[in-house]
């Protein structure tokens, strides 16, 4: 009798602490919304999203289209806003706002893919310093 009191209590423990934790990552993984690095200032000249809506970012070949998309992207901003000017920082830098967003958005698919809850795919916010 006392092993199947224990056998019970211990079920009831585990799952008590499953819901807990269930509800823990459901709290965490609250819809995403855009993240935007900020400079000094920013102005929307400042300022690009790539999209990733179309992407799986679980798997490898969707995370190297948006690394494309972000180095054409960073590409584009830095000469709208130099010109033939443009340098090599500029674009690097642009490429390193996104680094933390990126980390996220693949994080999301693979969560996606377990069958977690996730909040909508949405878009990489780029943005380099003032002029």
């Amino acid at each position: 009798m006392e092993s199947r009191k224990f056998a019970c209590l211990t079920a009831a423990i585990a799952f008590g602490l499953s819901l807990v934790g269930i509800a823990g990552a459901a709290a965490a993984s609250g819809p995403l919304q855009d993240v935007v690095v900020k400079g000094e200032r920013i102005d929307p000249d400042l300022q690009r999203r790539v999209s990733y809506a179309d992407l799986n970012l679980a798997f490898r070949p969707g995370q190297k289209i948006l690394a494309s998309r972000i180095r054409s992207t960073a590409n584009g901003l830095c000469w709208d806003l130099n010109g033939p000017y443009s340098t090599d920082r500029c674009t690097i830098d642009a490429i390193d706002s996104t680094k933390g967003q990126v980390a996220a958005a693949v994080e999301r698919a693979k969560r996606q893919m377990a069958g977690l809850p996730v909040g909508p795919a949405v878009a990489i916010s780029m943005v380099i310093g003032a002029r």
